[in-house]
């Protein structure tokens, strides 16, 4: 009777055991499907992410052309008005590029999707402090409506009305061919050419930029102006610093997400 009990619960022990083991299988199974989906989601989420922030950087890079170009139009004027140089054509497109703001417009669907899935889904680290630096700091500073800085175009708005004139002489020519820049294989090029011709209707028509003062004596003589001209320059500056800033972040972003995604893969 003892022998009989005693192989009855060594019997019982060892079913115990085994579905105890299969129990334990089953979990760590399921554990590392769940981690290898979270590794595929992952790679998914890096991937479309490296596109995002290329599509943003295209954007920038036209941007920060414009606002260089100000930069360069702003020394050409304060020359003009200084007597350094004599009122010549090219003066009228410097008139308009003065005026120009740029803002980014970020798309942040890749990035929501991110903070839903929790920010450790990016294992790396550094990528994860890159990616919530530029979502949460430089690309809103960059944005309409949360810039440190009043809209230069909106600055100049009420003076440009009073004192100049809209150029509509499609004799002046403007041409400018801007560096290329490379990023992760994408190349991004950029050149403003004015005047544009194009066909409506069967009409040729013309479009170009830029402004003629209405007084040029007087405009040398305005010291509201070249008040105007310090507080835009500040602002330009600030805002191309930002840029600089933010398009540095990408790049080293995207290089890093180009060695993480090749480590997955291998």
């Amino acid at each position: 009777m003892e022998n009989k009990t005693s192989r009855y619960l060594k019997y019982a022990i060892g079913e115990i055991v085994l579905v105890v083991i299969g129990i334990l299988l089953a979990l760590q199974i399921n554990i590392w499907n769940q981690e290898r989906k979270r590794k595929q989601l992952e790679h998914v989420l890096l991937e479309q992410l490296k596109s995002e922030v290329l599509t943003v950087y295209g954007d920038m890079y036209t941007d920060y052309n414009v606002l260089s170009q100000g930069r360069n139009s702003h020394f050409n004027i304060m020359d003009y008005l200084d007597g350094k140089i004599d009122y010549n054509d090219s003066l009228a497109f410097d008139f308009h590029f003065i005026t120009q703001d740029e803002y980014i417009y970020p798309k942040e669907a890749v990035y929501s999707r991110i903070k839903e899935e929790g920010l450790d889904i990016i294992e790396n680290d550094t990528i994860r402090n890159l990616v919530q630096s530029l979502f949460e700091s430089l690309f809103p500073r960059l944005s309409k409506g949360n810039s440190f800085t009043p809209d230069i175009t909106e600055t100049f708005n009420s003076y440009y009305l009073e004192h100049f004139k809209l150029n509509n002489d499609y004799t002046f020519q403007y041409n400018k061919v801007y560096d290329n820049d490379t990023l992760s294989g994408r190349i991004f090029r950029d050149e403003d050419k004015y005047p544009i011709t194009f066909e409506e209707n069967g009409v040729k028509r013309y479009y170009t930029i830029g402004y003629l003062p209405l007084d040029n004596q007087s405009l040398r003589e305005d010291h509201k102006f070249r008040q105007l001209l310090y507080q835009t320059f500040r602002y330009r500056n600030y805002k191309q610093f930002r840029y600089r800033s933010a398009k540095e972040v990408i790049k080293m972003l995207t290089q890093l997400i180009d060695k993480e995604l090749d480590i997955q893969h291998d």
